[in-house]
């Protein structure tokens, strides 16, 4: 019987693959996908992190439409 799991990444490969340094990933949090501990080690869902490039597409779109 296979689970269907979400999984997860680290923050520091969410800000590899984004080209987002670790201290600004932290500074700006609160821009940031949601990042949950796991095991001692924060873990962002890859759902809530494809959510946060759904929304980072639609900001392009908005800002792209006003100008």
């Amino acid at each position: 019987m296979t689970l269907n799991r979400p999984t997860s990444d680290s923050i520091e490969h969410f800000c590899e693959r984004h080209g987002i340094s670790e201290a600004t990933f932290y500074r700006r949090r609160d821009l940031m996908p949601r990042a949950i501990k796991i095991g001692g080690q924060l873990r962002i869902l890859d759902s809530d992190e494809a959510a946060w490039i759904e929304a980072q597409q639609a900001q392009a779109d908005a800002r792209r439409t006003a100008a």
